[in-house]
């Protein structure tokens, strides 16, 4: 834990008030000794007096003391990204360790804890043997959000977080438990909140609530076409429709600039599904596309807005946690770009093509991860 600021702080308000220490002393009923040796840090007033204290300068207790249990947004994204760097640096269980320490620090700090789950979530496979031990640490801090948490967003983000990590220790009746087995019936709120914007005179607003609507439905259908390609390994006229359709919805919106990650794990998916048909040129069609995206990323990356989607930028850096940036840190990024690939079992004729060599040798120059 951070040192108290008591010192500082006991000392600060003293002068900002005008007092002596004589002054503070009377007030709260010790000698002018006791608060000198309070100021310079030698020693802290009795637990009894703190309230007295607190009430005199109209702070909390823990203002008074220069603890601060919260941390802002600003200051999460600041450690993730920071704690990302160290995963990619240094030995898993120094890194481990080190967020432990902030856990048992900010254990009330729910917005923190849910950036520390996902942070788990993100480079779990690194911890080899205690992989399941760091899935784990990860849902009991769902958990935590969850039964002490008052915001109703927190808790929904910690069930959807706690729902992957079930789906990873193979808890499928977990999952249904936490997201429930049905789909809800679309009720269209954005564009009653649109229209509500717009009676108030707030066009702008109106045409972001809407905006934002569309990328994120945009995004979603793609974050959904993997799973549901691999449905169709069996129809291979329907796996061609679906290939067929995403990649319309890719290019009619430039999900390539736009969000690379979701075009990404469709062309990774589309690759897979074909070597599962036994359609290896079909299969090297898709690992190009794969290939040439990778080579169009600009590092570091962000989420960002384009001329259609002009209005995502403020509602990306406002509502999400990270804001605009990567999960994951940038060396972690690249390899995963390449081992997504050369992991792959079902890859691994396809690997023995010359082109398809050829396009990861280029791949890897160009990551730096020769």
């Amino acid at each position: 834990m951070k040192e108290l600021q008591f010192a500082n702080t006991i000392s600060a308000l003293r002068k900002q008030k005008g007092i002596t220490q004589d002054q503070l002393a009377s007030y709260v009923g010790v000698s002018k000794a006791a608060v000198s040796k309070w100021e310079t840090g030698l020693s802290y007033p009795d637990i009894l007096l703190l309230p007295k204290l607190a009430t005199y300068y109209n702070l909390s207790i823990d203002e008074l003391l220069g603890y601060k249990p919260q941390m802002t947004k600003e200051d999460i994204q600041k450690l993730y990204i920071e704690l990302s760097q160290e995963f990619a640096t240094k030995p898993f269980d120094e890194v481990y360790s080190r967020i432990q320490s902030i856990i048992d620090e900010y254990y009330s700090c729910f917005p923190l804890l849910m950036q520390i789950a996902i942070l788990l979530l993100n480079y779990q496979s690194m911890a080899g043997e205690k992989q399941q031990d760091v899935i784990n640490k990860a849902i009991r801090l769902c958990h935590r959000i969850e039964q002490n948490s008052d915001d109703l967003r927190h808790i929904r983000q910690a069930r959807t977080i706690e729902a992957h990590c079930q789906l990873m220790l193979k808890q499928p009746e977990r999952v249904l438990e936490l997201l429930g087995d049905d789909v809800e019936l679309y009720t269209g709120n954005e564009i009653i909140v649109a229209t509500a914007f717009q009676l108030l005179q707030n066009p702008q607003k109106a045409k972001e609530t809407l905006q934002v609507s569309m990328y994120q439905y945009v995004i979603g259908i793609l974050s959904i076409a993997p799973n549901y390609l691999m449905m169709h390994i069996h129809d291979s006229n329907q796996f061609d429709e679906i290939v067929n359709r995403m990649e319309k919805i890719i290019n009619a919106f430039d999900v390539k600039n736009l969000h690379y990650n979701a075009a990404l794990i469709f062309y990774l998916s589309a690759a897979q599904g074909y070597m599962m048909q036994q359609n290896e040129d079909k299969a090297a069609e898709m690992i190009q596309k794969y290939v040439q995206l990778c080579n169009m990323i600009e590092f570091p990356f962000t989420l960002h807005g384009d001329g259609f989607f002009d209005l995502i930028d403020e509602w990306l850096a406002r509502e999400l946690d990270l804001g605009p940036n990567a999960p994951r840190d940038e060396h972690t990024i690249k390899t995963s770009m390449i081992t997504s690939i050369t992991n792959n079992p079902h890859f691994k004729t396809l690997l023995e093509r010359a082109d398809v060599n050829a396009m990861l040798t280029n791949l890897k120059h160009k990551l730096g991860c020769d």
